[in-house]
């Protein structure tokens, strides 16, 4: 399809994303004088809503992508569907569903457009209410089929509105197959206070960087969304790889935080390449600079998922990679990389279901860290990791999944204290069935206001690929069944319609 496409010479507008790895952030900020960034900090955050509180009410609320979810008979055209939050977390009772089709959205829904294949959040127009960024990488466009698109949903006092949401095409070099929209990331990337973002178009090897510019520090009566790209990089010839395995990726994943502690959001971004040699087909770089030509590090590890976290609260945000295919070591693990001002990321640590401490054992089809996520569940001022074993067989029901939450301690990232959650967890809605795929989507998002992440965990087969969300409260004992909350499609009004609710769920970073 056709989709309406804006300028692209004009400045970016953005605000500060502060998570579990930013906070410590910007604590480190205080020690580096050159780097006075926290002063700009404070004064986005006086102007812009929290990331995901599309209302403004002090909650953030559950955003989830439905890529596959029908609009009409059209198969996986997508949509995304949001549960607002409240002091007692999220219920679906106020919901909301928005697709192409929704007034205001530019464009129309289409079979396989994918449409909320990614999302992230930021107050664009810091007019006090979060906007919502939403990927559909299979958008036929001007540039040609499955070239990809992003557009972004207005917050507003009734919640997102389709009313004068706008679309952008890959800013340059946008071609048939490239997918632009494939994943989103927000983060202060440029330092300058307010917050930034990251969108990846893995089918031509690019990502690109939509930095700020100076309008985002007040809000506009007329909103607009003409961003420009500070920034791009593709990723060069590496070593091990062929020439032609250079020009088109599987994969581009993008998280953030300051992995070098110097104060300002480092960008981290993993890949997939199945053309490359078998060493070199997985693996992520880090940029510690938009203005570099390179990345300060690239790591050759498998990465499935990715997240960024201050696991042992030094001031340096580590880097965890999720293996969740079973192949290389020990079957399905994820690897964290600490770490340090040299962006060295040599030392390492290996977790899995055999570390002393986390629930369970190894098992084939367990896929440990097909999804993570980072935030402070008991506000101790480390990040903890929300790990997503959707293959995970629970109360002897196949594939029914769970997610495992790792805290966070001087020593970094550890099996002690670890906590594993499924449907069968009591006070958690719903039961552990065949193929729910609990754990396919996590996330750790503060939806109770209380400074505290929670827990949300998608089971993504629950009801025959309906989909099912549960959120878990955070506490300073850990995240607990008491008060949980869940919805399915049919609270969101999406029952028979293949959606998958969970399988993608917005989170910070």
């Amino acid at each position: 399809m056709k989709v309406r496409v804006f300028s692209r010479v004009l400045a970016v507008t953005a605000v500060t994303t502060l998570g579990a790895a930013g906070m410590a952030a910007a604590i480190h900020a205080a020690a580096a004088p050159a780097k006075a960034t926290a002063a700009a900090a404070v004064k986005a955050a006086a102007t812009g809503a929290k990331p995901y509180d599309f209302n403004g009410d002090g909650y953030a609320d559950v955003a989830l992508g439905d890529p596959y979810g029908k609009v009409g008979s059209l198969s996986s055209a997508g949509f995304v569907s949001i549960a607002y939050g409240a002091k007692t977390g999220a219920t679906g009772s106020k919901k909301q569903v928005i697709s192409q089709n929704t007034a205001g959205v530019p464009g129309s829904a289409e079979a396989t457009d994918h449409f909320g294949y990614s999302v992230a959040s930021l107050d664009y127009d810091h007019d006090g209410y979060a906007d919502l960024l939403v990927g559909a990488p299979d958008e036929d466009t001007t540039s040609g089929s499955n070239a990809g698109s992003e557009t972004i949903l207005w917050g507003s006092k009734s919640g997102l509105t389709g009313t004068g949401s706008q679309t952008l095409a890959e800013p340059s070099n946008a071609g048939a197959g490239h997918r632009f929209g494939f994943a989103l990331a927000t983060g202060d990337i440029d330092g300058d206070g307010v917050t930034d973002w990251v969108d990846t178009s893995p089918g031509d090897a690019y990502f690109w960087t939509f930095a700020s510019g100076g309008q985002a520090l007040r809000a506009t009566s007329a909103r607009t969304f003409h961003p420009a790209t500070k920034f791009r990089a593709v990723r060069g010839a590496k070593s091990g790889l062929k020439a032609d395995a250079v020009t088109t990726l599987d994969a581009l994943i993008p998280a953030t935080g300051d992995v070098d502690g110097d104060g300002r959001t480092d960008l981290v971004v993993a890949w997939r390449n199945s053309k490359a040699e078998p060493k070199s087909q997985y693996g992520f770089d880090v940029w510690t600079s938009v203005e570099a030509t390179s990345p300060a590090n690239e790591v050759l590890t498998k990465t499935d998922a990715l997240a960024v976290g201050d696991f042992d609260g030094d001031g340096y945000a580590d880097v965890a990679a999720g293996a969740s295919d079973d192949s290389g070591r020990e079957h399905s693990h994820l690897v964290v990389f600490k770490g340090d001002a040299s962006v060295g990321m040599s030392d390492s640590t290996m977790i899995n279901e055999d570390t002393a401490g986390v629930p369970g054992a190894t098992a084939l089809g367990d896929k440990f860290g097909a999804s993570l996520s980072a935030g402070d569940v008991n506000k101790d001022g480390k990040a903890d990791l929300a790990v997503g074993l959707p293959g995970r067989t629970v109360s002897s029901k196949a594939r029914a999944g769970e997610a495992i939450v790792l805290y966070g301690s001087a020593s970094g990232l550890t099996g002690t204290g670890s906590q594993a959650v499924s449907q069968s967890t009591a006070n958690v809605a719903g039961a552990a069935e065949v193929d729910d795929a609990f754990g396919t989507g996590v996330s750790l998002l503060d939806v109770t206001g209380d400074g505290r992440a929670d827990l949300i965990a998608g089971a993504s087969g629950e009801n025959s690929l309906d989909g099912a969300v549960s959120v878990l409260l955070g506490g300073a004992g850990g995240v607990t069944g008491t008060g949980s909350t869940g919805f399915g499609a049919g609270t969101i009004g999406v029952t028979g319609k293949s959606a998958q609710i969970g399988r993608i769920v917005g989170r910070l970073g």
